[in-house]
């Protein structure tokens, strides 16, 4: 089953491992897909899958926090002819760990620059087009990070949440022209952003105590529900943030260790023999 036949998507950030896996996904389905993204092999290498499946790509390498670049994409997706699906990947924390207090404005700006003023302005260039052909499906990437508390990424959380509000306000605007908009929060999916592609093999064994769901995702299972979204088949989700998590917003703080599901696991417990552990009162286990 084609889910994007005869569909033109561009694809804002789209070499990462969540935003490439949507690309190549999408060509899968038929669609005619434009990459765009700042990492040009990158680019390429996706460029290259599609393009040996028999997809349908053009590509772009350009900095899309620049006003210059988001006009130039664009223009690049008018040349394709009318555009169906926008997707928003890109954004970084920008490895902006750290306590508020000790950030600094121009640290508050940049993760602005690339977060949430790019969905704006990709949202501004392309939404009058669907609006007219009364027809569009618009996916924003967010986060979980700004759903819940994000210690020592304040910051950061407060853009992510803003993208989601930013969503649900555009979502009611545009429904009825036919312009579908919703985002997705992903969460602990192998990306070259976070270190879970670098956990060392002796510690995948604490992967499930994590997510619910016992594993990190792949771009593969992220790329599932963008294509759901950029399909006919969502045309009653409106407004609405898919959480591509795992289970982890879900689980609220709970976590499953050796013994049991619990809210105050013990780390070192994965590292010493069991029977040290079952000596613990049981809400330490």
């Amino acid at each position: 089953m084609m889910m994007l036949e005869g569909r033109t998507a561009v694809v804002a950030g789209g070499a990462g491992s969540i935003g490439g896996a949507i690309c190549t996904l999408f060509a899968e389905h038929g669609a005619q897909v434009l990459v765009a993204d700042i990492a040009g092999d990158r680019v390429q290498a996706v460029l290259d899958e599609i393009h040996a499946a028999g997809g349908r790509a053009t590509g772009l390498v350009a900095d899309l926090t620049t006003e210059q670049a988001m006009a130039d994409l664009a223009e690049q997706a008018a040349a394709l002819g009318p555009t169906d699906i926008l997707v928003n990947c890109l954004g970084h924390y920008l490895d902006s760990v750290e306590p508020f207090e000790q950030t600094a404005e121009q640290t508050w700006q940049a993760l602005y620059e690339i977060n949430l003023l790019p969905v704006l302005r990709a949202c501004h260039a392309f939404l009058p087009g669907m609006k007219a052909q009364r027809y569009g499906r618009i996916i924003n990437f967010s986060s979980t990070e700004g759903i819940r508390a994000s210690p020592s990424l304040a910051v950061y959380g407060a853009f992510k949440g803003a993208v989601d509000a930013f969503t649900r306000s555009l979502a009611v605007e545009a429904a009825r022209d036919g312009v579908i908009v919703n985002s997705i929060a992903a969460d602990k999916t192998r990306s070259y952003q976070t270190n879970f592609l670098q956990v060392p093999p002796e510690y995948e064994h604490l992967i499930p105590t994590w997510t619910p769901r016992g594993r990190f995702a792949d771009g593969d299972d992220v790329a599932k529900i963008a294509l759901f979204l950029a399909s006919d088949l969502c045309d009653w989700v409106v407004g609405s943030t898919l959480l591509a998590d795992g289970g982890t917003i879900a689980a609220g703080g709970w976590y499953r260790t050796p013994q049991r599901w619990s809210t105050q696991p013990l780390l070192h417990q994965f590292f010493e023999p069991a029977e040290a552990n079952l000596s613990r009162p049981r809400s330490l286990q």
